[in-house]
């Protein structure tokens, strides 16, 4: 009789615990995830003069407002998912931040902090936009049409052309603007073969991987670029680049 008591009472007690250990490891194990940190390697031969704003540290190099994102077949879009609204201030006669990525159907809330009068536009071939904006006032721009990494719109205010920003629109989650330790981190990636890909704006910037994502497993990936990582600017005859 005890041992039945015994086997009862485990049998209770055991779907409890069993169902968030199966919720944990079915989350381990159905997808991946894919970090690293990317870094600038300077050329005292070609400058660039746009180091000091994105690399804080020139020993290490790590590259700050760098935008990363896997592109592929399987990589879920998260159709349902509700729409969110960051912000992009006009400070100090800047845009803050100046890299923004996002989801398709996400909003962008431009405010302008400056106590002059702004303006926000982009001419883009799936949407343009031209406000303007006065001391205190907001915006709020949604953009429904994914741009993927090439194509991302290009922000700028008609009365102070030294201001610029840039929005990227992807039609999934996995991607993300390094911050200022050039530090990424892709999660919950279902596995398969897939580009990794970052660009900077600013820095014009190129630089992209295939890679395959396993399940249950975290791939690091370092991503060193450097100004051979410029698009060229025009081949030569036979073909070879500049």
């Amino acid at each position: 009789m005890p041992l039945l008591i015994s086997i009862i009472v485990a049998l209770a007690i055991s779907p409890t615990l069993s169902a968030a250990e199966k919720t944990k490891a079915s989350g381990a194990t159905k997808s991946g995830t894919v970090e690293g940190v990317v870094t600038y390697k300077a050329d005292t031969k070609r400058p660039w003069r746009y180091a000091r704003h994105y690399v804080k540290n020139r020993k290490t190099g790590e590259l700050a407002e760098a935008v990363i994102a896997l592109s592929g077949s399987g990589l879920n879009k998260s159709a349902s998912r509700k729409p969110k609204t960051v912000v992009v201030d006009q400070k100090n006669f800047t845009f803050i931040p100046e890299t923004t990525a996002i989801q398709t159907g996400d909003r962008v809330k431009f405010l302008n902090s400056d106590k002059q009068v702004h303006n926000v536009m982009a001419f883009h071939r799936i949407r343009s936009f031209n406000v303007n904006m006065a001391a205190g006032g907001t915006h709020i721009e949604t953009f429904k049409g994914a741009t993927g990494l090439k194509l991302p719109y290009r922000i700028g205010c008609v009365y102070h052309s030294a201001m610029r920003a840039w929005v990227f629109v992807l039609d999934h989650p996995y991607f993300q603007v390094t911050g200022k330790d050039g530090k990424f981190r892709l999660q919950n990636v279902p596995p398969g073969k897939y580009k990794l890909e970052m660009v900077h704006p600013a820095g014009n910037l190129n630089w992209s991987q295939d890679l395959v994502v396993k399940a249950g497993t975290t791939m690091r990936v370092p991503i060193h670029v450097s100004p051979d990582n410029k698009p060229q600017k025009r081949p030569e005859k036979n073909g070879a680049k500049q």
